[in-house]
């Protein structure tokens, strides 16, 4: 397959990533592609170095006047893209020689979505022997797929679509953190497949922008609840409340006794949901437009677990995790799995 591809790179403060990240993508082997640098108003002299070190017809840069954040500043760069197939890279990796390359054979098939095989360093290999999807809250669960071709939602590190089909590919206030459950979840209710690309490798580091740990936990909070309270009927949401309140009364517990989350983010989060009821409730009406697949063949490729197996307790709790889900009439991912129903 031939064809022109744009890639998206976004930019803020990540200068000392640079080097690596353009030059691995000006030396793919496959040629026919735009580089396109949306820096989201940097501070570190990141477009005067780009400028000053990359000399290729091929590199356009977009200076933004503000801060987007990354998802307001990936739609913002797509209107500026002339090619259908769009390419999301982020700007702390290094991506193997054929990335771009195996990354495009996928989109031969219409309606699909393409996720590279992404090493990000620090995470340890056992998460890595098969593909992970989410909870009922949207947490990560790693190791979910027998199949390691199958994901539930693309890695936005590193991603394909083309802009024809998904179009903006996501909601500009979730500023950053959990965008890429956004346009998974949004991709199944579209009918869209999603694949695992294991060839086209990338390298991320996982440091391209930082946060102060306030403003962390509110986004990730924030934006994790909203991939529940936008995409999913009010019967399932009301089935899994038990798993929110739980949730909500543990990290605000965890909040006095450690750093790992912040109580102040944590309040700001819960209070936007209530103040912004009337937001969420527009955003789940322009939502259902494009829904053409039923709840149930969503939930059927999400995880009943709550953590990730690491302990003997972890295992006990997601084993009432599941007993739970069969009781609310939640058929999850491992009901398909532990009685050998495709999932496809």
């Amino acid at each position: 397959m031939t064809e022109p591809v744009s890639i998206i790179m976004l930019n803020y403060n990540g200068k000392q990533y640079l080097k690596d990240s353009i030059s691995s993508v000006l030396s793919q082997s496959y040629k026919d592609f735009e580089l396109i640098i949306f820096d989201n108003a940097s501070t570190d002299g990141s477009v005067e170095f780009i400028k000053n070190s990359f000399n290729d017809s091929r590199i356009k840069i977009i200076e933004s006047e503000i801060n987007f954040g990354f998802a307001w500043g990936n739609n913002s760069a797509l209107k500026n893209c002339p090619n259908d197939l769009i390419v999301l890279l982020n700007n702390d990796t290094k991506a193997e020689k054929e990335w771009l390359y195996h990354l495009i054979q996928v989109m031969n098939e219409p309606k699909t979505i393409g996720s590279s095989f992404v090493i990000t360093e620090g995470v340890p290999e056992k998460y890595y022997i098969s593909n992970g999807s989410v909870s009922y809250l949207m947490y990560n669960i790693m190791n979910v797929f027998e199949n390691t071709e199958d994901e539930f939602y693309p890695n936005g590190c590193s991603i394909i679509f083309r802009k024809s089909e998904i179009r903006e590919p996501f909601d500009n206030d979730y500023f950053y953190y959990s965008e890429d459950v956004y346009l998974g979840l949004k991709a199944r209710f579209m009918g869209i497949k999603i694949k695992f690309v294991k060839k086209s490798v990338v390298h991320h580091y996982g440091g391209g922008s930082k946060s102060l740990n306030r403003e962390k936990t509110f986004y990730q909070e924030r934006n994790r609840l909203l991939n529940l309270y936008l995409f999913f009927s009010p019967g399932f949401i009301i089935r899994v409340l038990p798993y929110v309140a739980f949730n909500h009364n543990f990290k605000l517990l965890i909040s006095f006794f450690s750093g790992k989350y912040s109580l102040i983010g944590l309040l700001k989060a819960y209070l936007w949901f209530y103040i912004n009821i009337p937001t969420i409730i527009k955003k789940r009406k322009a939502l259902k437009k494009f829904k053409t697949v039923k709840e149930k063949d969503v939930v059927k490729f999400i995880s009943s677990k709550v953590f990730n197996d690491e302990s003997l307790i972890e295992k006990t709790i997601n084993r009432i995790s599941y007993l739970y889900s069969r009781i609310a009439g939640i058929k999850p991912v491992e009901f398909y799995q532990k009685n050998k129903l495709p999932l496809n």
